[in-house]
């Protein structure tokens, strides 16, 4: 049986071999890690069933072509709007009528920078489920549909030259 002193050499002899460690990381950020790690990650998903609906640090890319799609037709959108009302349309949306009357320039950057934001917090959400019903990364498909349909009307408004008052 051991005696109270040998275990309390042992601790001591533990306490010096953790002193004596060297306490740096060796590892080296290199670009053959970051080239494997953003082509070639084993895991993107999460691990288990029950985590499917969790938060997630790697995007997949059908987000990033929704997220820059909403982007540009947002910007699309803005510009065909200042068109429309250069050729007398009026703006219905009481907001960002007041924003074009405060100047085109604060009209554009807020217009863009809540798309963007509204954006940014979608795709940070993208597998929670809404309302337990559909995830939200639906929601930003719908919103480029949405937005498609609005371009699509703000052209066909150009084209006729006389838009509705």
């Amino acid at each position: 049986m051991k005696s109270y002193e040998q275990s309390e050499d042992a601790v001591s002899d533990a306490q010096l071999a953790l002193e004596r460690r060297d306490r740096s990381d060796r590892r080296r950020p290199t670009l053959k890690g970051f080239v494997y790690g953003l082509f070639l990650a084993r895991r993107r998903g999460p691990r288990r069933a029950e985590n499917l609906y969790q938060y997630s640090d790697w995007y997949d890319v059908k987000l990033l072509v929704l997220s820059l799609s909403l982007l540009l037709l947002s910007c699309l959108d803005a510009a065909m709007t200042m068109k429309l009302l250069s050729l007398g349309a009026v703006e219905l949306n009481p907001i960002m009528n007041e924003l074009i009357n405060q100047g085109t320039r604060y009209f554009v950057w807020i217009k863009i920078a809540v798309t963007a934001l509204c954006v940014i917090v979608l795709v940070a959400h993208n597998r929670i489920k809404l309302f337990n019903v559909f995830r939200v990364d639906v929601l930003l498909i719908a919103a480029v549909f949405i937005y498609l349909g609005l371009v699509t009307y703000e052209f066909y408004l150009y084209t006729l030259g006389a838009p509705p008052a």
